[in-house]
């Protein structure tokens, strides 16, 4: 049995590990899947493990197991880039604190028995490495956290594939090929033709352009995501700063559009990487090569100008070398899913096609449904019903967006 997976990012690559392990020959096309040049969002998020995370109805299935995973993945396969990191959930004298008080007890209440967050007020997390930041945030939450860095995890994932008997493809998707409601393989956009038992689209943000299904943009959309990256005036810990009551996730559950900004600090390419500014886009269809001005409510400028503002209010240590080094913003389109869980599973109406995307704390969920997924294509089956990641679940909708989980802190940028 042949399969193809189309995405070069962590659900793509964990999809083509998994599958590699049950004796499928796999083939993995890393390249872009849309005409326009898009990053992946790999390559940009902070990498952070929210290990508590998990599925089905209240997010308590397969929770805790992500840390694991990937823990049992570096023992057999070498350093994956897994690294031990402090998590901060940090919140501003603004915030409402009945809502702060209501997200600490959420996460408490996700958390493995026995694991508690400890609570700090502004003075206690803002000395030692983090003092030279000027911080202003009014208190935090810690938790012992786990990250991936990014710059060791690629190189390394591309041995262990090959490792693993993986074929690796610079190719991109231009179109799937279906025949009578069979997915049959894809075209690139070099114009070659692979032909194959089955594909698993793992293409974050561009999935929905390359699905022939009507409503696919609604139900596969996509947000734009800006982090400003610099180097501090200090080496950085290993500790990542993310806010404990996230903008983004009230956005994607009240589905409105606009930019939003989540101020975060986390290790990234030998400096740090600030934000994210999120902005939902609802046309959710990337633009083609005919259309490179990027239209709605997101525009590049406009998220760097919000970036650099709410830098200056939350690190004011850190704005004055940012605006000495003329720090890069960066920019890349991100997938979610409406109503806060992925999509696993085979797509609705075309046999041998799957997806795997729509993560939120995809370091945490991915490692754990990757394994998953793949068994169920060897061995022709589905996921478990209470999982509640089945795709047609979403396809199946009309009317008014589906209902969102409660949103479990510590995972944005994630």
């Amino acid at each position: 049995m042949d399969i193809l997976v189309a995405g070069g990012g962590l659900c793509g690559t964990l999809m083509a590990l998994a599958l590699s392990q049950r004796r499928l020959g796999v083939t993995l096309l890393t390249g872009s899947a849309h005409p326009l040049p898009i990053p992946a969002a790999t390559g940009y998020s902070y990498g952070g493990i929210p290990w508590w995370m998990g599925v089905g109805d209240g997010g308590r299935m397969l929770s805790g197991q992500g840390l694991a995973c990937w823990r049992q993945l570096q023992d057999r396969h070498g350093d994956l880039g897994l690294r031990s990191a402090r998590l901060l959930l940090h919140w501003s004298a603004a915030d409402d604190n009945a809502a702060v008080d209501a997200a600490v007890a959420v996460l408490a209440a996700s958390l493995p028995e026995g694991t508690r967050p400890e609570r700090w007020d502004r003075p206690a997390f803002c000395r030692g490495d983090l003092q030279a930041l000027e911080l202003t945030c009014a208190g935090a939450i810690g938790l012992p956290y786990g990250r991936i860095d990014g710059r060791r995890h690629r190189p390394a994932m591309e041995r262990v594939l090959q490792s693993q008997g993986v074929r690796i493809s610079p190719g991109a998707v231009d179109q799937l090929l279906v025949r009578q409601g069979q997915c049959i393989g894809v075209r690139l956009t070099d114009g070659d033709i692979l032909k194959a038992d089955g594909v698993v689209l793992a293409t974050g943000a561009a999935l929905a352009s390359l699905l022939p299904l009507p409503e696919a943009g609604r139900w596969f959309p996509y947000s734009w995501a800006s982090v400003l990256h610099l180097h501090p005036p200090q080496p950085w810990p290993d500790v990542i700063l993310l806010p404990l009551l996230a903008g983004r996730e009230r956005m994607e559950r009240q589905g409105r559009t606009g930019v939003v900004v989540d101020p975060g600090l986390a290790p990234w390419g030998g400096g740090v990487v600030f934000g994210q500014a999120s902005s939902l886009q609802h046309q959710s269809r990337l633009p083609g090569p005919t259309a490179p001005t990027l239209t709605g409510p997101w525009q590049p400028s406009m998220a760097a100008a919000q970036l650099r503002r709410a830098l200056a209010e939350f690190a004011p240590g850190l704005a004055g070398a940012a605006r000495r080094q003329q720090a890069a913003v960066r920019h890349c389109p991100v997938s979610y899913s409406p109503d806060g869980r992925p999509w696993v599973g085979g797509c609705p109406g075309i046999e041998n096609l799957w997806l795997f995307g729509g993560f939120r704390g995809g370091f945490a969920l991915a490692p754990v449904l990757a394994p998953l997924l793949a068994e169920a294509i060897a061995h022709n089956g589905t996921l478990a019903a209470e999982l509640g990641v089945d795709p047609g679940r979403l396809l199946a909708l009309r009317g008014s967006p589906p209902r969102q989980d409660k949103a479990v802190r510590g995972d944005s940028a994630s």
